[in-house]
Parts: C-alpha cells; sequence; structure tokens
C-alpha cells in the first residue's frame, strides 16, 4: 500500500455513492434551466445555470429558502418535487456508505498506517525502531527516554498494546502503529531504510517471529544494528547467522549470573551494578556452595545444570512436566525424597510463575533456611515472591530490556564484565572498593566519545598537547579534592580496549569512555572538557589570558 492508499480507498469505495449523488444533483439543475418559468410581467423566462444549482442545493438538503427568482411554474414545480425524492435518498445512500466506511477496519487501518508514514518521516535524529511492545519492551523504551538519545518507533501486532502505549503519553511523542512487524512494507514504512535508523530491536516471545523480523530488517538495511530476543537453543545460532548484531539469550545470562556469584560475589555484585542494581555487597550476593534442588524443565534448566556442573556443585534435577505440577506443588513427600532437607539451595526455573511460588513456599515449609532463587516470567509477580522472602529473583523481562540498553546506550559495559570475569578475588574486591571509596555505591554509569561533539575543548586541546587520565580527574581546581569519577574502561579508535586505565593512560581523539560517576561531578566533568578555559586552568592551575589559546605555552 503506497502513502496514498487512504485516499485511492476512499475513492474506490466512495465511487458509486459519488457518481448518484452528482446525478441527483446534476439532472435537476440540467433541466430547471431548460423548463421555462414566468416572470413578474407574464414573459417566458429560464434560470441560470446557477440559479438553478442554488435552488437544487438547498432543495436537495431539505433547507428550502422558496422559489427565486420569480415564483415558479407548474412544470418548475414539478421538477423541484422529482429533486426532493431523488436526492434525499442519494443523500442517505452516500451518508450511508461515508459511515460504513469510517467504520471498516481497512480504511482505518489505512489512515492509521498514512499517519504513522508521516509521523516517521518529520523525525530529523537518529531513531530506534522497536518490535514487539512487550514487558520488556516497555522496560527497554523507559530506560532510551530517559537518555533521549533517540527517538523511539513501535510496532505491534495489537492494537491493545499500541493503545496502551499511546495512553503513556512519551515526550517526546513515539510514533506507533498496530502492524505486522514482520511485513516487509511496514519495516519500510517504519523508516528502517533511513540513514537514521540506527537499531531494530525485536523483543518478541516468539523466536520465528524475531528471526523473519531479523532477516528482512538485515535485507532492507545492511548498515543498520540488530537486536533480537532468543529463547531457543539454537536460535541465537540462527540469528547470529543471519546478522544480528545482538542476541538477547536471557537464559545463557541468567546462568552467567549464578556463575559469577558461585565464583566470587564481588564479580557478581559488578554484574549486577552494570545491569542496574548497586555496589553494595548482601547476604544473597554469596551462593551456598551445598547441595541444589534445580525444579526446572528444558533448556533453561540444561544451563543451569552446565553451570552447576563448571562450578562442582552436588544437585538432584527435577524435571517439572504438567503431569507432576500439582504433585510438586503439595506433595512435601516429593521434595523430602529429593533431600531437601540437606540440600543448601532450590532453584524454582519453570515457565510458570504459579508452579515457581508453590515449589518455594513449600520448600521454605520444610526447611526455612534453604537459599532460594526463582525465575520471574511475569513482572506483575514481583510482590509475591517479595513476601516469600526469596533470596535472588531473575525477572526475564527486566534481563531481556537491561541487556538491550546495554548494548545500544552503553557497549563497552559488555567488555568491562568480559575483561574483569577473568580477574581473581582479590583484584575484584579491589576494583569494587575503588569505585565505592571514590563515588559510592550506586554510581552512575555512562560512556562518552572524545570528539567535537561530546567533549569540544579536550578534543581541540588534544590536537596539540598529550593530556592524561590524571591531570583531568585528580585535584582538578586545586583544593583537594578529586573528581568522582572512575574510568573503567577505553576503546580506542584502532578497536583496542583498555581496561580500567591508570592515571598516566593518556587520552587520544575518538576515545569511548566507559565510566562511573555521580551526577555533580559529571556537570563538572563535561565543564571541563567543553570548555578551553576552564580546561586551560585544569592543566596548568592558573587562569588563561583573553584570547590566548588555552593549550598554548
Amino acid at each position: 500500500m503506497n502513502n496514498e492508499s487512504s485516499i485511492w480507498l476512499f475513492l474506490r469505495k466512495m465511487r458509486a455513492p459519488l457518481i448518484v449523488l452528482n446525478l441527483a444533483h446534476a439532472i435537476p439543475v440540467l433541466v430547471l434551466t431548460l423548463v421555462p418559468g414566468i416572470d413578474t410581467q407574464g414573459n417566458s423566462t429560464h434560470l441560470t445555470i446557477f440559479d438553478a444549482m442554488y435552488v437544487v442545493g438547498y432543495t436537495a438538503t431539505t433547507i428550502g429558502f422558496g422559489e427565486i427568482p420569480y415564483a415558479f411554474s407548474y412544470p418548475q414545480r414539478i421538477v423541484v418535487l422529482i429533486t426532493i425524492y431523488t436526492t434525499v435518498p442519494a443523500w442517505f445512500y452516500a451518508l450511508g456508505s461515508l459511515i460504513a466506511l469510517f467504520q471498516e477496519k481497512t480504511f482505518i487501518n489505512a489512515v492509521k498506517m498514512n499517519t504513522f508514514r508521516r509521523k516517521v518521516r518529520q523525525i530529523r535524529q537518529d531513531f530506534i525502531i522497536i518490535c514487539g511492545y512487550t514487558d520488556s519492551a516497555k522496560l527497554l523504551i523507559d530506560k532510551l527516554n530517559e537518555d533521549n538519545l533517540y527517538r523511539l518507533i513501535v510496532i505491534d501486532k495489537n492494537s491493545d498494546k499500541i493503545e496502551a502505549l499511546q495512553s503513556e503519553l512519551y515526550m517526546p511523542s513515539i510514533p506507533a502503529i498496530a502492524a505486522d512487524a514482520s511485513m516487509t512494507d511496514v519495516l519500510k514504512s517504519s523508516g528502517i531504510q533511513s540513514p537514521n535508523c540506527k537499531f531494530l530491536v525485536t523483543l518478541f516471545d516468539d523466536d520465528q517471529l524475531n528471526l523473519k523480523i531479523s532477516v528482512r530488517a538485515r535485507i532492507l538495511n545492511e548498515e543498520i544494528k540488530i537486536i533480537a530476543r532468543s529463547g531457543v537453543k539454537h536460535g541465537g545460532e540462527n540469528l547470529t547467522n543471519i546478522g544480528v548484531n545482538h542476541v538477547i539469550d536471557i537464559f545463557s545470562i541468567i546462568a552467567r549470573r549464578i556463575d559469577f556469584a558461585l565464583k566470587s560475589p564481588y564479580l557478581f555484585n559488578l554484574l549486577n551494578w552494570v545491569q542496574g542494581g548497586n555496589l553494595h555487597v548482601s547476604k544473597t550476593d554469596i551462593l551456598p556452595t551445598g547441595k541444589y534442588i534445580v525444579c526446572s524443565r528444558g533448556r533453561f534448566g540444561n544451563t543451569i545444570q552446565n553451570t552447576l556442573d563448571k562450578n562442582n556443585i552436588e544437585y538432584t534435577y527435577l524435571d517439572i512436566n504438567k503431569e507432576i505440577h500439582e504433585k510438586v506443588s503439595s506433595d512435601q513427600d516429593f521434595f523430602l525424597q529429593a533431600g531437601i532437607l540437606e540440600s543448601s539451595c532450590i532453584i524454582a526455573g519453570t515457565n510458570d510463575d504459579a508452579i515457581n511460588l508453590s515449589i518455594i513456599a513449600t520448600a521454605r515449609a520444610i526447611n526455612p533456611n534453604i537459599f532460594a532463587i526463582v525465575r520471574e516470567n511475569e513482572l506483575e509477580e514481583r510482590s509475591l515472591f517479595s513476601h516469600l522472602r526469596v533470596d535472588k529473583i531473575f525477572v526475564l523481562d527486566q534481563i531481556a530490556a537491561l541487556d538491550g540498553y546495554n548494548y545500544i546506550d552503553r557497549p563497552m559495559t559488555l567488555k568491562f564484565i568480559d575483561g574483569i570475569s577473568n580477574f581473581d578475588k582479590e583484584k575484584l574486591a579491589d576494583t569494587l572498593l575503588l569505585i565505592t571509596k571514590r563515588i559510592n555505591k550506586r554510581p552512575k554509569l555512562l560512556e562518552l566519545t572524545i570528539d567535537y561533539q561530546h567533549m569540544y575543548a579536550l578534543a581541540h586541546c588534544l590536537e596539540t598537547c598529550p593530556i592524561t587520565i590524571g591531570q583531568i580527574l585528580n585535584n582538578p581546581y586545586r583544593d583537594g579534592i578529586d573528581l568522582k569519577v572512575v574510568i573503567l574502561g577505553l576503546q580506542r579508535e584502532n578497536g583496542e580496549f583498555i581496561l580500567l586505565p591508570d592515571e598516566n593512560t593518556f587520552f587520544e581523539q575518538n576515545d569511548h569512555i566507559l565510566f562511573a560517576t555521580t551526577v555533580p561531578s559529571l556537570k563538572k566533568f563535561e565543564t571541563i572538557m567543553n570548555h578551553y578555559y576552564e580546561l586551560y586552568y585544569v592543566l596548568n592551575g592558573v587562569e588563561a589570558q583573553r584570547f590566548k589559546l588555552p593549550w598554548s605555552d
């Protein structure tokens, strides 16, 4: 359907009613100009075309102003009488057809699609297409909307979800359409071929649908970065093979978190902070090392088993299926036979939150001290799990949203986590202490680039003089106070990644910087990096002379 589809659809559907309506007006006008009348002197006269049109106009609409310019002759009154009985039904026919058209789903969808296309064409900044307004998509939208770095466009086949999105009243507004995101025309209408389209995110629970969307998106735009959710064993491999840049494999992410927690609470804590948590190490960050009971099935259960095997953890695996749902959720003997009294941890990982709740409740009734880990499939159930004092809750939609957000807004966090995962426990503890001591236990995580757009003064200064990290961060205003900024990683223009660079590391043009900070320190940091005279004072300890280049001697 092209951009004018609603107009052509209107003309096609209204063709017959409009023809009938026009003929019902045109014929009486023509006849009235031919039928003679009589003027006040008794002479024969004829109505002009304008007079005839005027008379038929108010007659057809039942307004009835009278007979002009003279009283009508009987032949003229017969024509007017016939006009009344032909034009009024014609109007009813036309109006009825028009009302029926406005209620027709095809026409409504065409109008909405044209409106959607127009809104997309009006976007002049970089934007992201999000396919599927799921719970994870909503969380991702909320995070991206806070940063306001990209405009967002949403596609979902469910019209109720689109109405729910529009009721959120996001600012700036989010163009959204109820349509099949796997259709090529829909993707084109959403602006996927625009140079401003930087990412496409598909977060449907249906892996085949995500695969279909990703294939079409890659064909339509070879430059766009694609993020897709996968929940099946070979789904991630298939998505990677067709050119998806980042696959959100939730089960693997959860398994990695458990693996990190078993290796070191500090490693888990840093990962948790990168994905939206804080840097406070609590009791629940330290997983027990005794026997585990894994209540799950399918790929999630297999992934958890592999993680426990890798860490030499003894466990009992219970394959929860439809036949034993009732037994698992109510029969304590089933858990006793599995050895729950001797177990230190239970993992409730089915795809049914009600079953997971029952597993935890039954396990806690038998062994109140058991460490409980649960998989939460629906966001609405979080309060219920918290009421049961669950030690660790892995919310699938939240994990998917934060993983996608990090790839879009802070891709260096993935390299940071990969890098620190090779640290020993002592170095991990030192890294955590470095961040919390210099900043706090809930620092803000950001990624910026040294260029003329984001760090104007520093980018110019680096053209003529070298600058180290320590020169900027350590006691910049000679008042004994360091900036509350910790640089976690530097990525050079050539792709080299420097993990936790020391204060003697030199900045370079087009460096990508991943750093932790606070809001006040961020403002100071940005002021230094974007103002010549501020940067000159930080580097030299004296005010720059007027009109003197701040980096010159």
